[in-house]
């Protein structure tokens, strides 16, 4: 930016600044009136570079009244809408956290591991009735193996995963 404008946005600044605060601050405390104003000089010169500008002290008021009027509009959607965040941090969330997950893939492989370490048949076994959902009577019966042996298969399964992974499992 040239000198001679940033000269006359300087001394349009210090010449007008204090009465805009006034006017900002009449809906807001000292603090808001200052970023108000000063987010009114920021639009202002953002604007004020292609010369349409006739009355930049009247330009000047009319952005700090749409910015007093946005902050006092947003300050009563916000103290409508207050108790609204302990409410919505009363509300499980259904995915599991980055740690849950990362927890949950760490005992899986573990579990996965000891399956590899078993005899087929008891792997097998054990998905059926775990992963597939099948019961022990319909898996015995696929097989062609008594139920109680599918039970005991299966036990068997599930006790080396616990082994195999330690307490992480009965967590």
């Amino acid at each position: 930016m040239p000198f001679a404008k940033r000269h006359a946005f300087d001394l349009l600044f210090r010449r007008h600044r204090q009465e805009l605060l006034a006017f900002a601050g009449q809906h807001s405390n000292h603090e808001v009136a200052e970023d108000l104003v000063q987010e009114a000089y920021l639009r202002f010169i953002q604007h004020a570079e292609n010369g349409s500008i006739e009355n930049p002290r009247a330009y000047l008021y009319r952005i700090t009244h749409n910015l007093s009027a946005d902050y006092f509009r947003h300050g009563q959607i916000r103290a409508r809408h207050a108790g609204d965040e302990e409410e919505i941090e009363l509300v499980a969330d259904p995915q599991p956290g980055p740690e849950a997950s990362t927890d949950a893939q760490l005992r899986l492989k573990r579990c996965l591991d000891a399956l590899n370490g078993l005899p087929e048949v008891y792997r097998h076994v054990f998905l059926l009735h775990r992963y597939d959902g099948m019961t022990y009577a319909e898996i015995g019966k696929a097989l062609g193996i008594p139920t109680r042996t599918v039970e005991r298969y299966a036990a068997k399964a599930l006790a080396q995963c616990y082994a195999e992974a330690g307490d992480e499992l009965s967590q």
